[in-house]
């Protein structure tokens, strides 16, 4: 008797120490679920998509759109396989991400004003932003190869005289922050259509507009056009993601390589209050989250308004923790991860997008009236003065 009570204590025990080990080495072991196995060096990546093709375009408005603006918007990870380090852009599970989630929920908020073109791409993994080893820099190389093509194809499609929204989220920002280097900050006719460019869920350091991003500053107040807006929302129990955002992503640095934006302070847009300032934002100013979740793309879904309050904190918007459980991100076993079927400031965007175009055709119309501006100087050399001979 003494001797079952003595394997069952130890039994118990056992199971008890496993249970306490899974939950504290939790992430660790989510992560090792999804971490490929083959190197970068021996990997070859999925076909690229051709954007000459309507099966490379998540999204591509119709010929006869009315939309008033073109929106280039770039969808965060969709993919978390340990198959591959890039995305194939057949995947299915990827595929209903992107479709039924990703595509109302993010690109929802802009597709009232604006057509909305978003590529397919190759993405690189969940896990390759765990990682600051080569082949997650690979891996988010490649797709950044198919966001620049698939860009330089809609500047080759689209009206060059609509103005212009771009959208980046999770990884998708920080590909759009690559196309802000090699695209904006040396052309000035680009820049001047620019109505927004919204940079969520990716960490934007303060220091690149300092260099990279010299020509396209962070916006200061919600009139503000041909500017960068960018911030990342969570409850303040998030504290690892939080810590990540704030420590261990990767952004680009001006020479197509990957830095890591350690101890950097980081750009945080209040998206209730649209300023650069840390003042805590009530909820009484939160105009509305919302699920687009299983809703025809573009149809507007119900609001819920005065969910959460915000308030900038070291470069985070720190978000009061929403009533409805359905707007709470999950946390624990790679769930804090996952894509949200939310957009927690839906209606916050879509209002401020249109505070932002009525006030670029201000500055458009503005710019229009001013005359052109003097040319340079030129000296002119002294020339002798040959009169006219009298007539006789």
């Amino acid at each position: 008797m003494n001797l079952r009570l003595i394997i069952g204590g130890i039994a118990a025990s056992a199971i008890t120490f496993i249970i306490v080990a899974v939950f504290l080495l939790q992430e660790n072991l989510a992560k090792f679920l999804i971490n490929p196995r083959i190197p970068y060096e021996t990997y070859v990546p999925p076909q690229a998509p051709e954007y000459a093709t309507s099966e490379a375009w998540l999204s591509w408005p119709a010929a006869n759109s009315e939309k008033l603006v073109d929106v280039f918007y770039i969808p965060s990870t969709a993919y978390r396989s340990p198959e591959h380090w890039n995305a194939p852009l057949d995947d299915a599970p990827a595929l209903a991400t992107l479709n039924k989630v990703l595509l109302p929920n993010e690109a929802g908020p802009f597709s009232e004003i604006g057509d909305i073109y978003a590529p397919h791409y190759r993405q690189a993994t969940l896990f390759a932003f765990f990682t600051q080893k080569h082949q997650g820099h690979e891996a988010r190389k490649t797709a950044y190869a198919d966001v620049r093509k698939a860009f330089m194809y809609f500047l080759a499609q689209a009206d060059e005289t609509r103005p212009l929204v771009l959208v980046g989220y999770g990884q998708g920002g920080l590909h759009l922050q690559g196309l802000l280097i090699d695209y904006f900050q040396d052309n000035p006719g680009l820049r001047k259509r620019v109505l927004g460019i919204y940079i969520i869920d990716q960490s934007t350091p303060l220091d690149m507009f300092n260099y990279a991003l010299a020509e396209t500053p962070p916006c200061k107040y919600p009139t503000d056009v041909r500017c960068v807006i960018s911030w990342n929302a969570y409850e303040a129990r998030h504290e690892d993601e939080i810590w990540r955002k704030q420590n261990r992503l990767m952004v680009w640095d001006g020479d197509g390589n990957l830095k890591s934006i350690e101890k950097r302070p980081l750009l945080c847009t209040n998206p209730l209050d649209w300023k650069l300032t840390d003042d805590f934002i009530s909820r009484e100013s939160h105009l509305g989250a919302a699920s687009s979740t299983g809703l025809k793309f573009g149809e507007r879904p119900a609001l819920i308004e005065k969910a959460v309050s915000v308030q900038c904190d070291s470069g985070i918007a720190t978000i009061s923790k929403p009533r409805q459980r359905w707007l709470q991100r999950p946390h624990g076993f790679g769930k804090q991860w996952q894509s949200v079927d939310y957009n927690l400031f839906y209606e916050d965007i879509r209002v401020n997008l249109e505070q932002r175009f009525i006030a670029l055709a201000t500055v458009l119309e503005q710019e229009a009236r001013l005359a052109p501006p003097m040319v340079q100087a030129v000296d002119v050399e002294e020339a002798p003065i040959n009169k006219v001979p009298k007539q006789r």
